[in-house]
């Protein structure tokens, strides 16, 4: 066994490297974004008139999707964290997880609240105001992942997710909005989803 000394310099090169590699060390939330994006654009386009006459759904056939959706999104959020649960996380991908599980709490606490509000004044379209804060809170949490990982098409995502809400809110009441929400989420999570998962694959940041 030999005794190895390494002088200053290079432990300090060493600390660096490991400091680089942390850095470029790639981001792990591709699946939660493919998982949360696929299950409710499904949900969303149910929904759609035309598509929900094509299938001979009725409306409350149809509006039980998001039950469906929210359950089956439970489940694959479980089997993801287990499988994740071990994986060390860097700075970067801290951030951006956090500020993924802040939307999705966000989102879950509105989404009480709209219920609650529909329920007690007998209005349910505005359960419809749901899907505006998703697409706004979504536009924050691209925008925190784009500054964090320095990525520019991340902070594109936000402009044109923070760009849909209003549009989306034009649509509102028609039926034809749930259309444009499920492509909305495809567009900003599903895809985004899936290249961050191919970027992780191969090892980049």
């Amino acid at each position: 066994m030999t005794d190895t000394t390494h002088t200053p310099e290079e432990n300090l090169d060493f600390l660096r490297q490991l400091a680089h590699a942390g850095k470029e060390a790639p981001l792990m939330a591709g699946p939660y974004l493919i998982a949360g994006g696929a299950w409710f654009a499904a949900a969303s386009l149910l929904q759609w008139p035309p598509l929900r006459d094509l299938l001979g759904l009725s409306l409350t056939q149809a509006t039980l999707a998001w039950l469906i959706a929210a359950a089956g999104f439970a489940l694959h959020l479980f089997v993801l964290i287990r499988r994740d649960h071990h994986k060390v996380e860097n700075s970067v991908n801290r951030v951006v997880n956090a500020s993924w599980m802040g939307v999705g709490l966000g989102i879950f606490a509105f989404g009480l609240g709209v219920a609650a509000v529909a329920w007690q004044r007998g209005d349910a379209f505005v359960m419809s105001t749901i899907s505006l804060q998703v697409l706004s809170v979504y536009g924050i949490a691209w925008m925190i992942a784009g500054a964090a990982a320095g990525q520019g098409w991340m902070k594109a995502n936000a402009f044109f997710a923070l760009l849909t809400v209003p549009v989306l809110g034009l649509f509102a009441g028609t039926g034809h909005d749930y259309l444009v929400y499920a492509i909305a989420l495809v567009l900003l999570a599903v895809v985004p989803g899936v290249r961050l998962s191919q970027q992780a694959q191969r090892g980049k940041a």
